[in-house]
């Protein structure tokens, strides 16, 4: 899973050579027994921008462990109020998931989407960033060992240079899973800290 995830976003980082307008963002977050990392390329359009790239996330924080990739693809706007992004799009899922005593295998095709604020200079002495993001999987999405996969995130930045970020956020995970003598549930709720780079 984590070659096919550190393929793919060798990948794009191949494709962006050739894209005539975007925006790559890179990013790193590390909580107390988590880290996440995201790469996307935005490329815009005259009615918006589509966003594709990939993510991890691994957490060791006894006794749960889990560790999963997705690939991503978005549309959005950045064009309905200054400031404001609106992002849905489609989230590919692949990972692996232990509580106690149960552990399993998850696969999911879910529905997610975002929206994010930036008060620019302009409107505020210190630039800062709100975002939050939803991302669901019924049970007719998911495989493997999955039944649902449930994922919300919330948080703010300060943009400290107009092309990096250090960003806050609270994420909470909710996988139900099928393995096992029976059904069980992956509950994680994590604050990480991080940075995000634009170019």
């Amino acid at each position: 899973m984590l070659r096919a995830l550190i393929l793919t976003l060798v990948a794009l980082l191949l494709m962006g050579g050739v894209a005539v307008a975007g925006e790559w963002e890179v990013g790193l977050n590390a909580g107390a027994h988590s880290i996440s990392a995201n790469v996307h390329h935005k490329t815009y359009m005259h009615n918006g921008y589509f966003r594709v790239g990939g993510a991890g996330v691994y957490a060791d924080d006894d006794p749960k462990e889990y560790k999963w990739g997705s690939i991503d693809f978005l549309v959005g706007s950045d064009m309905l109020q200054p400031g404001l992004n609106v992002e849905i799009g489609l989230r590919g899922l692949l990972g692996s998931a232990e509580n106690r005593n149960v552990s399993g295998d998850f696969g999911a095709v879910a529905f997610t989407g975002g929206v994010g604020y930036y008060f620019s200079p302009q409107v505020m002495p210190i630039p800062v960033e709100l975002f939050s993001s939803v991302t669901w999987a019924p049970s007719p999405l998911c495989f493997k060992d999955a039944d649902r996969y449930l994922e919300f995130n919330v948080g703010a930045g300060l943009r400290i240079i107009s092309t990096a970020s250090i960003r806050i956020s609270y994420t909470a995970h909710r996988v139900e899973m099928k393995s096992g003598p029976g059904d069980w549930e992956l509950k994680d709720d994590a604050i990480r800290l991080g940075i995000v780079m634009r170019f």
